[in-house]
């Protein structure tokens, strides 16, 4: 049996399920796997009134967070441990090889750095958002307005603005996150750019991220992206 026989072989015996929320980072699961070619079974729960995820997620994990995938006798949590032990078993054209030190380790880096760096400024950034918005007393707005300004600008804004920088700088030279082929890294990434006008404001627009823009309008022409998004909008429109 060839490799290539193997890896059909391979794809064909295991059954995939991942547990979706709805506006969540289970997009970008999706997107993956529509990347690897993979059959897969989407099992969508729809988000409270409270914006919360449902209790039902405890019963796959004590967290009840998404995106869960459960593969192979296992359930895993977090985006990017799904990342990676989709790309290592079906995909291995999607991180660069180890030989490639530089894109390798670049890969590795944005594999970490986009929940562990980027993500909790966008959290907080949505934090702000709705202690600005809270429905309090007219008499406490303008205390509540005051702290969510005092702390965007001092401290969410700034480091937003330094890691989009960053971002931003990745892409001067080559067309992806971790060189001239799309990885996992674009993958995980995909969700803080696709969120990024809707959380951090008008400051976030194509004049000053011009790479950004290129890389998002690059992704969403890709087949797989596209029939990621068709897949998520009929889920959505069932819910």
């Amino acid at each position: 049996m060839t490799n290539t026989e193997n890896s059909v072989a391979t794809k064909a015996q295991s059954k995939i399920k991942l547990i979706w929320l709805q506006d969540s980072r289970a997009q970008r699961i999706v997107w993956l796997l529509e990347e690897l070619g993979l059959e897969y079974e989407i099992e969508a729960y729809k988000r409270t009134k409270d914006k919360r995820a449902p209790e039902d997620l405890k019963k796959y994990h004590p967290l009840g967070k998404a995106p869960i995938l459960i593969i192979d006798g296992h359930t895993l949590v977090e985006s990017a441990l799904i990342t990676e032990y989709l790309v290592d078993k079906y995909g291995v054209q999607f991180k660069p090889a180890e030989i490639d030190t530089k894109n390798f380790l670049q890969y590795r880096h944005l594999m970490h750095y986009t929940e562990g760096s980027l993500m909790p400024f966008m959290l907080l950034a949505l934090i702000t958002i709705m202690i600005k918005n809270a429905p309090v007393p007219f008499f406490i707005r303008p205390i509540t307005g005051r702290i969510s300004d005092q702390l965007s600008k001092g401290f969410v804004h700034p480091n937003l603005v330094a890691n989009y920088d960053y971002l931003e700088s990745l892409l001067k030279d080559q067309p992806y996150f971790a060189g001239n082929e799309l990885t996992g890294a674009d993958i995980m990434l995909s969700y803080p750019i696709e969120n990024a006008q809707e959380r951090i404001g008008g400051w976030y627009n194509k004049e000053k991220y011009p790479n950004l823009y290129a890389w998002l309008e690059r992704v969403s022409e890709r087949p797989a992206y596209k029939r990621a998004h068709e897949k998520v909008t009929d889920v959505e429109s069932n819910l």
